[in-house]
């Protein structure tokens, strides 16, 4: 079947079943998937073998026998040692820490490995039986003097074994190692944020993808110089060298190249194919779009490269499609021949001498109940899947199984199905009497912490932590307007769920670090505004609105604190973001656990009362309410139930006092946590409250479709009149099921808090 007709079809059942009459949920399904929080299914192709958390790169032994693989999540990092013959993990090596960079040594018996926030370069002894032995450290800066930017990425061995060139990350240079005395030699200065290396066959130059540069650069290995640049993509990543084979030029095959340069641009749904003539000038020469729909908004993360033995395709792993595309690269246009079906999140993938694709899932299979509060990241162990080269009827049949796992069809982007005369718009630009959204991110709490004693919903009293006796008002706004019981984050921890939850998608750079920071091995946090190569592909939810010209007010969002506050009441010194910054309330304070949340609300309260006395509220206010963080149980700080009961309160006040002004009738408000940390829940880790609060959805119901963060982003969009950033909210089910075509006004009355204030 051709690949586009797998295209019309898949179009057609997607609109089919995007309102099942059964409430989906997080979990197994009938038919052998697994339906993840984000919406998304996986049914993954080939034998899975269980690894350790997050894989992120891969090295093949130079006999070909053995995959080795390196574990950078949650959980202490390590390097699993695969047999290619048995598919099977035969060992299992610690490392000090690790994150992307693993490579052999030419002689094969040496393996180093990048040693992430310990500044190092790791050297292990690699045995005929595959046994991998830690051997020496090399220093890229002495550990009294490492910083948190002191940060080792990739690493490449010249041809000849002399020498080690490491990616030292945050320092945008090139370190150079010399094995035989372990001193660094040399620093040099490419591009920000190196984040691959590969050598040139001849050991002359090596090339370095500058993820946030949109650029690759080559570089001299002698001295470093820059040779040549070449501007591409947002984010490239991997790299990945094809050379002219002996006869291509004929029968239209490629001919203009010595060599082409294949790299992935992960803020895009492009591999950008490079030409490298003789004289080593880079050219680009072809764009493949691994897209699944001719439509299909950003959001593929192509991330990683493989290239068959004959050469004659390439596999492109496309990290938030849970998909690898092959390519035919044979002619001068390459072609795109399908896709295979992954596990969760993949990230790399390498073609093993048996004719086998091995491709690491970084999330692995599943998502999982939480009931004694682990976090999500340290459950989500990754895998390898081992998938046997498909003829050209089995890479049909995975095509479809990965375009019936998307929730995303091209005819979303015209329309959604919203029955008529209810508030949600089916497409933007449509009108709705919602003029005004209110947009509340709090921090991370689960659903069953929270929401556990309800009495009513999918819910489990034993779980509760913080159940009504804390938070009042988050009950009573349950009872009174809608409870949702099947409500997911798409986030394991507040990094990757602030992304998420502005901007529809966390970008690679959060999930390949975020990991490494929540273990607390990196000591550094950069996810929410001023690193370069943090930036989503299509921006965020107040980009989308300024493009629009839709009038905003932003309170606490990519803001930095002053100590104190200024003499005019200003908490906020400056602004992370131009576009948030003309739009910022200066007095309302950033995230700071010390400063009441319900403080922060009078702070909003007073602009509403401005509203009202000039008849004229922004059409988007985006407020971050995140003291339900907590500090756990850091000694010397608030308790959670403090914390949590001020958090309550404020929510409280928000709703009175809009519920209460004259823009109650055109107002919604909705309310999200950024993440659920590690909140106890009964049916996944990533179920946690949600509210949307509305005269048309004041209804005392209980909605139990499968929403999750981009429904809600979906929601919106529609609303305002703004379309979507990414698949994620492209796809995502509006929360249309929640309101009711006639408004009901009764005001809403705050609870005061019981315990903790």
């Amino acid at each position: 079947m051709k690949y586009s007709h797998l295209i019309l079809l898949a179009g057609v059942a997607g609109l089919l079943s995007s309102q099942p009459s059964i409430p989906e949920r997080v979990g197994p399904q009938p038919d052998g998937s697994f339906l993840l929080p984000t919406g998304w299914r996986i049914k993954p192709a080939g034998k899975q073998i269980p690894v350790d958390t997050f894989p992120m790169s891969s090295a093949l032994s130079l006999d070909g026998k053995y995959l080795l693989v390196l574990n950078g999540g949650f959980k202490p990092p390590s390097i699993s040692v695969i047999s290619v013959a048995s598919g099977q993990e035969i060992g299992r090596t610690p490392i000090a820490d690790g994150w992307l960079g693993i490579a052999f040594a030419p002689n094969g018996k040496t393996v180093y490995a990048g040693g992430g926030s310990q500044a190092k370069v790791y050297e292990f002894a690699f045995s005929d039986s595959g046994k991998l032995d830690a051997k020496r450290a090399f220093e890229t800066v002495p550990d009294a003097e490492r910083k948190p930017d002191d940060f080792i990425g990739d690493v490449a061995v010249s041809p000849d074994g002399r020498l080690i060139y490491a990616a030292d990350l945050f320092h945008d240079r090139i370190v150079v190692i010399n094995p035989q005395s372990g001193r660094v030699i040399e620093r040099y200065k490419t591009g920000r944020r190196p984040y691959r290396i590969l050598m040139h066959p001849d050991g002359k130059s090596y090339f370095v993808s500058s993820w946030a540069d949109g650029t690759v650069y080559q570089h001299q290995t002698n001295n470093g110089e820059q040779l040549n640049l070449i501007r591409l993509g947002q984010h490239p990543t991997d790299m990945l060298w094809r050379e002219k084979k002996s006869g291509e030029g004929q029968s239209g095959e490629p001919s203009d190249f010595a060599a082409r340069l294949f790299v992935t641009g992960g803020n895009t749904n492009s591999v950008f194919v490079v030409g490298i003539s003789e004289s080593k000038d880079m050219q680009l020469s072809e764009t493949i779009n691994v897209a699944l729909s001719p439509r299909h908004p950003l959001g593929m993360t192509p991330s990683g490269l493989a290239m068959s033995t004959d050469q004659s395709q390439i596999f492109v792993v496309c990290s938030d499609a849970n998909a690898v595309a092959v390519v035919d690269v044979t002619d001068k246009r390459s072609r795109l021949q399908g896709f295979i079906p992954t596990g969760w999140y993949p990230t790399a993938a390498k073609w093993l001498p048996n004719q086998t694709l091995a491709i690491l899932n970084g999330r692995g299979l599943k998502s999982y109940p939480n009931p004694r509060g682990q976090i999500a990241g340290q459950n989500q162990t990754g895998t390898v899947s081992l998938v046997p080269k498909p003829t050209e009827d089995q890479l049909d049949a995975f095509t479809k199984t990965v375009l019936a796992n998307s929730p995303y069809n091209d005819r979303m982007l015209m329309e959604a199905a919203i029955p008529a005369g209810n508030p949600i718009p089916s497409k933007p630009g449509d009108p709705s009497p919602i003029e005004h959204v209110i947009y509340v991110i709090k921090g991370s709490r689960s659903y069953d912490q929270v929401m556990g004693d309800m009495g009513r919903g999918n819910s489990d009293e034993s779980l509760v932590l913080y159940g009504e006796k804390i938070t009042p008002n988050q009950h009573k706004l349950a009872r009174e307007f809608v409870l949702f019981d099947n409500f997911y984050v798409n986030a394991n921890v507040s990094a990757d769920g602030q992304s998420w939850a502005t901007a529809g998608i966390a970008p690679d750079y959060v999930q390949r670090l975020s990991p490494n920071s929540e273990a607390r091995r990196r000591q550094y946090y950069d996810y929410e505004g001023g690193e370069p190569a943090n930036l989503p592909p299509a921006g965020y939810l107040w980009t989308s609105a300024a493009a629009a010209k839709i009038s905003m007010r932003n309170y606490g969002y990519w803001v930095l604190n002053r100590k104190v506050a200024g003499d005019d009441g200003a908490q906020v010194e400056s602004v992370k973001d131009s576009t948030l910054s003309t739009m910022t309330n200066p007095q309302y304070r950033g995230f700071d656990m010390e400063y009441s949340d319900a403080d922060r609300v009078k702070v909003f309260l007073r602009d509403l009362a401005e509203f009202e006395n000039t008849g004229n509220m922004p059409k988007l206010l985006i407020m971050r309410l995140g003291n339900d963080h907590t500090y756990g149980t850091a000694p010397g700080k608030k308790s959670p139930v403090t914390l949590i009961a001020d958090n309550d309160y404020a929510l409280g006040l928000l709703a009175e006092g809009v519920s209460k002004s004259k823009f109650w009738l055109k107002t919604a408000i909705f309310v999200i946590e950024s993440d659920t940390q590690s909140g106890a829940d009964h049916v996944d880790s990533h179920r946690s409250p949600a509210f949307v609060i509305s005269p048309y959805t004041h209804r005392g119901t209980v909605d139990s479709s499968m929403y999750n963060q981009t429904s809600v982003l979906r929601t919106i969009e529609l609303i305002l009149g703004l379309h979507p950033m990414t698949h994620y909210d492209a796809g995502a089910r509006p929360m249309f099921a929640a309101f009711q075509n006639t408004a009901d006004a009764r005001p809403y009355q705050a609870e005061s808090p019981n315990a903790g204030r």
